[in-house]
Parts: structure tokens; sequence; C-alpha cells
């Protein structure tokens, strides 16, 4: 009893692993390279009378050695939203952010639970950006909230938090690198996260993707990832390093995101202190969120 106990707080507690990670579902016509000379500023400038369409897709599999044997537990995420250009504050914009649908899906040993979030759809809030996109307000997301069966309650804030990847403050031209280090640190009724990270870029050039020029951004990733989550009146700690690699194009002109794709690997252990038990963890991580016609 005390076994399936154990495993049925992993299965549940670890899948809001999902917080924090950003991500992509975007067809791509083959993409042409273009030179450009001398360096480019690039800036988030969304078009006042358009709405984009993004699809996020994140899929997480979770390999875990519980008292010597292995559970594989198996996360899917999809979220379809709006944004939309709502004015600027300062030099900062203004974001109408509407989700069209929101789902989660885990399978494990224990069976399968989740589906979709319908209390989200159609729900409305505003955000705010820096023009290389910082996140600067969430207070709207935060206030709604939402129920993920099996993982407990959580807002929009967990989504949105680290949505728009962060552009170099500087001009950049083919070839240049650069570092960027930051710190998503999140915290709900049900979990935390804190999660140092550190990007190298490279920004690699301009190529034509369906008839937009776009920066195209690499960047390897590596820092560490510590969770705790509350789970039928237990805590459960989640550590460990992570590596990964990130792909990014943007849109030179008309200054938005077209899509981003993130890959990570944790290896790691999770602690159940009340149990006195600690296990390995290796988590494989793929996340994708673009653009969509």
């Amino acid at each position: 009893m005390k076994n399936l106990h154990v495993r049925n707080l992993a299965a549940t507690g670890l899948t809001l692993i999902l917080a924090g990670i950003c991500s992509l579902g975007y067809s791509q016509k083959k993409s042409q390279e273009s030179p450009i000379k001398g360096s480019i500023k690039l800036e988030y400038n969304y078009p006042a009378d358009k709405t984009f369409k993004y699809v996020a897709d994140t899929k997480i599999v979770q390999d875990m050695d519980v008292n010597g044997q292995s559970m594989l537990v198996n996360v899917s995420m999809y979220m379809g939203c709006e944004v939309k250009a709502a004015g600027k504050i300062g030099e900062n914009l203004k974001l109408e952010i509407k989700i069209d649908s929101m789902a989660q899906n885990v399978e494990s040993p224990q069976g399968s639970a989740g589906g979709p979030i319908n209390d989200v759809n159609g729900k409305v809030f505003n955000m705010i950006i820096s023009p290389a996109g910082k996140t600067i307000d969430l207070t709207e997301a935060s206030k709604i909230v939402y129920t993920i069966q099996g993982s407990g309650e959580s807002s929009l804030t967990e989504s949105f938090f680290n949505y728009f990847p962060v552009l170099p403050k500087n001009g950049v031209k083919p070839g240049d690198t650069w570092v960027l280090k930051d710190t998503i640190d999140t915290k709900t009724p049900t979990n935390t996260i804190w999660m140092p990270v550190e990007s190298n870029f490279k920004f690699e050039g301009i190529e034509n993707v369906d008839g937009i020029e776009c920066a195209r951004i690499t960047a390897t990733l590596s820092g560490t990832r510590k969770m705790t989550t509350q789970s039928q009146g237990m805590e459960i700690h989640t550590s460990g390093p992570y590596t990964g690699t990130q792909v990014l194009y943007f849109a030179v002109k008309e200054g938005y995101l077209i899509k981003e794709a993130v890959n990570t690997k944790m290896t790691g252990n999770i602690e159940i202190p009340d149990q006195n038990m600690s296990f390995p963890v290796v988590m494989n991580i793929t996340s994708s969120n673009g653009v969509v016609k």
C-alpha cells in the first residue's frame, strides 16, 4: 500500500512541472536564407490591426525509479490563444490575450487523467511586456483560476510568465552571440517553481518563412529546476540540473513571434519528506509555440 500511495503522489504531483514552460504548432514552408548587411534591432511591435493565433504544445516524459521499479508518466498540454495589440504604456507593449482552448492529459501506470480545461475557454486578459519581450505585468492573468484534474488549482500566470522569448537588447548581425541569465519564479496555492537558466544565444541570420523575413536565433540552455508540490496533504520536492536547446524565428519588420521550439532534459530526484523517501527521475520535455493560420 505504501508503494502504491507513493506512485499515486508522483503521478499526480509531478504534472505541475508544465508551469513556466512555454511552447508550438506551425506549418513552415522550406526556408530560404536572405543575407543582410549590418546589425538589426529586434523588438516586439504587434501590428494594431491584426489578430495573431498561436498554438502551444508541450510533451513531458517522466521516467522514475520508484523502489527499484521504473515508472513512466507521460504528460501532454495544449493551448490555443489569440494575441493582439492593445496600446502602449510608456515604451512597453500592452497585449490582449484571448484563450481559445486548453487541455492537459496525464498517462501513468494508474491510468489516464485530465482532458479539456473548459473553465478558461473565451477568457480575456491584458498583459504587459517590454519591447524585448520581458514580462512586466500579469496581474489580470493571475485572476483567471482553473482546476486541472489530478493536479489541483492553477492560474494563467503560469502559462504566460515566460510566453514571449526575450530578444537581445542591442542590435545584432549574423554570427553574433550573447548570454542571458534569468529566473522563472512562480507560486500558486499548490506548487512553487524556481528555475534559474543561462541561455547562450547565437543569431544565425535571416530566413524566409512563408514569405516573412525572420531572424533565426538558436540557444543552448542550462540551469536548475526546483519544484515543491502540495499533494494529498504532503509536500513533494523535485529538483535537478537540466540542459536543452532553443530555436526561435522572429518576424524582423513586423515585430512578432513566428515560432519557438524548446527541448530540455532534467536528471534529478524526487523527495517526499513526510515519507522519508527519495528516488531518481529523468524528465524529457519538448515544447513548441507558434503562429497558425
